[in-house]
C-alpha cells in the first residue's frame, strides 16, 4: 500500500506500520465524543499492522495493539460507522469498516463498489 504499484489479489504483506490512508480513515472512524472513542484513539496511537491482504477491490488489514494498552469496556464500546472516501479513478466512493475484538481495534476492511482498487492511495479523500 505504500508502493503505487497495484498489489495482485490475494497478496499479503507482513507486519509493519499503518499506511497514511489507514491512519486517516481510522481517525475519521474514531472521531467524536465519548469515553469509548477516547480509549480507541489511544489504541490507534500504538496500533501496528499484523498483516494486510489485497483483494483487487480493496484490502483487509489486521491490526495489532500492545497488551499494555487498555481495551474499551463493553459498556463503553461505541457503535462504529463506516467511512467513505472518494478517488478520481473510482466511479463511486470506497467504503471502510472497522471491527473490534475484545475491546481492541482488530480489522480494517476497505473496498470499492465498482472497478479495481486504485494503485495511488494518496488521492483518496475521506468524505464521511
Amino acid at each position: 500500500m505504500h508502493d503505487p504499484t497495484p498489489q495482485r489479489p490475494g497478496a499479503t504483506e507482513g507486519a509493519g506500520p499503518l499506511s497514511a490512508l489507514e491512519r486517516t480513515v481510522l481517525a475519521a472512524v474514531l472521531a467524536g465524543e465519548g469515553e469509548g472513542l477516547g480509549v480507541l484513539r489511544k489504541q490507534l496511537v500504538r496500533a501496528t499492522v499484523l498483516s494486510r491482504t489485497h483483494s483487487g477491490v480493496g484490502f483487509v488489514t489486521r491490526l495489532g495493539i500492545p497488551d499494555e494498552v487498555l481495551p474499551v469496556s463493553e459498556a463503553a464500546t461505541p457503535r462504529l460507522r463506516p467511512v467513505h472516501a472518494t478517488h478520481p479513478r473510482l466511479a463511486e466512493s470506497a467504503q471502510f469498516l472497522l471491527q473490534l475484538r475484545s475491546g481492541r481495534l482488530a480489522v480494517l476492511e476497505a473496498y470499492c463498489f465498482e472497478g479495481a482498487w486504485p494503485a495511488d492511495e494518496s488521492e483518496f479523500q475521506v468524505v464521511g
